[in-house]
């Protein structure tokens, strides 16, 4: 009776963890992103899922299967526009901004089918313990800047556009994992880690 009691046990925990989740990733609302090389998760197709998982299909009592696709590929990309001023008037306009950097996270991770995250503060995490077996550390990736308050003041000239963009580099690696207990799938699906590695703000006049 307690074996038949262990099956339904882990039939259940099958079914709800093996439920879809959609992609979470914070930086798809960016304005605009490139990688130089290789695919985003959300690009993969049906097909690609499908012979990725063949490489992971294989069971084992305990633990994740992991198959690398693409690693540590680059990307640029603009986050947004932290303000835009136009001037079409015929005497130069003097603007001052005050604007307070946020408090963000350089590490991002996205993923999707029954991968699930847990998010504490700025920093998300995989749950499951597949962090541990991607070898991830977020010790030194908590924050990427500390809260600050900046002031500018400039001069937008007749006929002219003043904007101000986030622009940035980063890194790019992504995958498919599936997760076993008791040689029984309980997750599977693609995962994502995108790594801020420089931002910078760039200021532009343009003619409108």
């Amino acid at each position: 009776m307690k074996k038949w009691y262990c099956i339904l046990l882990l039939l259940v925990l099958y079914t709800i963890t093996t439920k879809e989740l959609l992609s979470n990733s914070d930086y798809e609302n960016y304005q605009e992103i490139t990688i130089h090389e290789g695919k985003f998760l959300t690009n993969f197709s049906k097909k690609e899922y499908e012979t990725y998982y063949k490489k992971v299909k294989k069971r084992k009592f305990s633990g994740w299967n992991i198959h690398k696709v693409t690693e540590n590929a680059g990307v640029s990309y603009k986050a947004e526009t932290v303000f835009s001023y136009y001037n079409d008037g015929t005497t130069p306009i003097e603007y001052t901004y005050e604007y307070e950097k946020k408090e963000s996270s350089n590490i991002n991770i996205t993923s999707t089918g029954s991968i699930s995250i847990s998010a504490s503060g700025t920093i998300k995490k995989f749950k499951g313990g597949l962090d541990t077996s991607l070898k991830l550390t977020y010790e030194d990736k908590s924050s990427l800047s500390e809260k600050e308050t900046w002031k500018i003041k400039l001069q937008v000239d007749p006929g002219t556009m003043a904007n101000l963009y986030t622009y940035g580099e980063g890194k790019i690696s992504n995958g498919v994992a599936a997760r076993y207990l008791f040689w029984i799938l309980v997750d599977k699906g693609g995962y994502e880690i995108f790594t801020v590695t420089t931002q910078y703000y760039r200021l532009e006049k343009v003619q409108i």
